[in-house]
């Protein structure tokens, strides 16, 4: 027999509606498949065993670290491909392209992958992205840690960590709609009953930052952010998250621009190549009334995004969307300088972005308007 090189796991419950997508980008890739079942009571495990899965039955604990590392046990391959139920691959994995780049790391035992997460009900066009620790090798010394947001942890030193390639990037749809406010009551329900049993915990703020965000509690999520900036935990594609959730915080608490202002412009400091703070800094200066700087903002975070300079390995959020409601606003700064030629260059770019954005097309519908009434008095 072949030697088992490339074992695929997964903890899951009531994953019926998710798990075969999953299943079928990875299924010409994996010698085996791992599932295990914390307590589904859908079709979750006859889907599985469907796809040839070994299948394990594990209670659930209010803690997910312990299935996956029981999962972890039960694989025989030389490196572990570990998902969740809601990922899979954007194309399917190619077992000699994985394989031969799994050989090429040398002294690497963990690997980041680039991951595009659905932020709302329109998936073509909202998404954001980050970088999720989902390869490893199958080694003792490897093994999850945490109750809640847990993660791979070296226990005899720190972890040799390769990021991978954008061709094999993950699409998750699990925080998409009402199901990310649920998680996030979930998740902090299980931070606070690991902070009881086992004190605090270095980058509890970051976990804290998102669950409060979710929940729509903004004071709360700010300050955790803004904690986790001044401590020294690192988070793996850098905190572009957390400059990005502290300025909507800000925005959803209605704070002053000037307040805003200082917050988008260290972002960009320490994120340059990504165009979402110069977007962010032309829509707090909108506010400030200072529209040729915004203007000049805008245009650079659009040729950012059309030229993709962004570092790939930093999260970010600017998608189609995004792009299409930063040419939209240049589109009315255009129309505040009676400027009815360049308007309708940016709507129309505005469009060819995102087409389906209510707020977008409200405001191609204002433009049209403007520009029939301009026309008509000339």
């Amino acid at each position: 027999m072949q030697p088992i090189k490339l074992s695929v796991c997964y903890m899951v419950k009531n994953e019926a509606n998710t798990l075969p997508i999953s299943l079928d980008s990875i299924k010409s890739a994996a010698d085996e498949i791992i599932v295990v079942d914390t307590g589904s009571t859908d079709s979750t495990k006859k889907i599985a065993a469907s796809y040839g899965a070994r299948l394990y039955d594990f209670p659930w604990q209010d803690d997910f670290s312990a299935p996956r590392n029981f999962a972890i046990e039960q694989a025989r391959g030389t490196w572990i491909l570990f998902l969740d139920a809601d990922e899979y691959f954007a194309e399917p994995l190619e077992r000699e392209k994985i394989l031969a780049y799994l050989d090429s790391l040398g002294a690497k035992d963990v690997v980041l992958l680039l991951r595009q997460n659905a932020a709302g009900s329109d998936a073509q066009t909202s998404w954001n992205t980050d970088w999720c620790l989902r390869i490893f090798r199958n080694l003792s010394q490897l093994r999850y840690q945490g109750r809640i947001h847990e993660n791979i942890a070296r226990q005899d030193g720190e972890l040799q960590v390769a990021y991978g390639p954008v061709s094999f990037r993950l699409l998750h749809t699990g925080y998409a709609g009402p199901l990310g406010t649920e998680k996030a009551r979930r998740n902090l329900r299980l931070i606070e009953q690991a902070i009881a049993e086992e004190g605090w915990q270095p980058g509890y703020d970051y976990y804290l930052m998102d669950c409060f965000y979710g929940l729509g509690e903004y004071e709360k999520a700010m300050q955790h952010g803004k904690n986790f900036l001044v401590g020294d935990c690192y988070a793996y594609g850098g905190e572009s998250h957390i400059y990005h959730v502290i300025l909507e915080c800000m925005r959803a608490l209605q704070k002053p621009d000037r307040e805003m202002l200082p917050w988008a412009q260290e972002a960009c400091r320490k994120y340059p190549s990504l165009p979402e703070f110069y977007a962010e800094q032309g829509m707090i200066l909108c506010g400030l009334g200072r529209l040729a700087e915004a203007r000049q903002l805008f245009i650079e975070a659009l040729l950012r995004y059309e030229e993709h300079t962004a570092d790939v390995e930093q999260d970010g959020y600017f998608s189609q969307e995004v792009a299409a409601k930063v040419a939209a606003r240049l589109g009315e700064i255009a129309m505040h300088y009676e400027n009815l030629d360049e308007a309708a260059v940016w709507f129309k770019q505005s469009l060819e972005y995102c087409s389906s954005n209510r707020t977008i097309l409200s405001k191609v519908e204002k433009f049209l308007q403007w520009a029939e009434k301009k026309q008509k008095s000339t």
